[in-house]
């Protein structure tokens, strides 16, 4: 069941071609990894999904319905949600208040709390809990705006380089923390091998142009 569409998608930065004319259909249930270089514009294609920029032209189209010109805090209610390449958190509020921020409102604070800690103890992160965000390591904190957004159970999840600047063992903790997952997400990366150990599929952007597709399985 196809979830988002991006049709003849471009973007310009002041006479610098960010993307040009990508074409791209997301299945339901579907782990796709974007790879390439730094200024590809790999990041240029989730932010536009996600609202955070616009198009120069083209439309993205989620569960049959234009949402090009949607402001980004109504493409979340939607079910699109952007993970940070860099980490954006209330760094004086525990990793335990980090998590539970979004699910107050439909859950209360009690019922928030206990989520976000059963979340942490499945991944064998309680010991976080009661940490001030500002006080964990760059890793842990990529760990943490991933849970995050996770969290919410988002209907499309973009992983804006999830991995980079990540040393072994977080790279094995983002790993088992991505494997768990049943949503649909679109990740991004420098390089395809540690997206094939997550995507069905992968695609390389060079230059703002879709160069390869590979189904992974």
């Amino acid at each position: 069941m196809q979830l988002l569409e991006v049709r003849n998608l471009s973007k310009t930065y002041d006479g610098v071609v960010a993307l040009r004319n990508i074409n791209l259909v997301i299945e339901k249930s579907e782990v796709v990894g974007i790879y390439g270089p730094n200024g590809s514009g790999k990041s240029t294609l989730l932010k536009i999904v996600s609202g955070f920029e616009k198009p120069t032209c083209g439309t993205v189209i989620f569960e049959g319905r234009d949402i090009t010109n949607e402001k980004p805090y109504k493409i979340a209610r939607m079910g699109i949600l952007y993970s940070f390449q860099i980490p954006r958190l209330f760094t004086n509020l525990s990793v335990l208040d980090n998590l539970s921020l979004g699910l107050i409102r439909e859950l209360g604070k009690f019922k928030a709390y206990e989520e976000s800690l059963k979340i942490l103890s499945e991944l064998d992160l309680e010991n976080l809990a009661s940490k001030k965000a500002g006080e964990l390591s760059q890793g842990e904190m990529k760990l943490l705006e991933v849970l995050k957004v996770l969290i919410s159970k988002p209907k499309l999840l973009l992983l804006d380089e999830p991995f980079a600047s990540l040393d072994s063992e977080n790279v094995k903790k983002m790993l088992k923390i991505l494997l768990k997952q049943r949503y649909t997400m679109v990740i991004t990366a420098h390089r395809m091998k540690i997206l094939k150990r997550i995507a069905s599929r992968c695609l390389e952007i060079r230059e703002g142009k879709i160069a390869k597709y590979e189904k992974i399985r």
